[in-house]
């Protein structure tokens, strides 16, 4: 990543600051998702983005890369949870697929953890 910040600051405006949540293929461990944040997003780093395990690609006999995080600086923000699934469509052979990741974020003061999305196929 190194540029989108001027986007998302335009869509996001001061929200950035602290009440940004961005999930997706980093391409880096999760600790190196917070190099990343200032050129995509900007304001306040995130807290510790999650999940930090294999998530990259298929077949892993060729590949290996724990890249897809969910990663927030909304303050008391925290994970509740995330599943990495298997990967889908085998029958394709989709080399270089990413397994999807699904992930919970509980907000300070809201109800049930809202769930975010994150699906990314070949």
């Amino acid at each position: 990543i190194n540029h989108g910040r001027d986007i998302v600051r335009g869509v996001c405006g001061g929200a950035v600051e602290r009440c940004a949540v961005a999930m997706g293929d980093w391409n880096t461990p999760a600790g190196g998702v917070a190099g990343l944040w200032d050129a995509l997003v900007g304001g306040e780093h995130p807290g510790w983005p999650t999940p930090d395990q294999r998530t990259c690609c298929f077949p892993e006999s060729s590949h290996y890369g724990v890249f897809d995080h969910m990663a927030t600086n909304v303050p008391g923000a925290r994970s509740a949870g995330f599943t990495v699934h298997p990967y889908q469509l085998l029958e394709l052979n989709p080399v270089k697929q990413h397994r999807a990741v699904s992930a919970r974020l509980a907000l300070p003061g809201a109800g049930p953890a809202f769930t975010a999305l994150g699906m990314r196929r070949g």
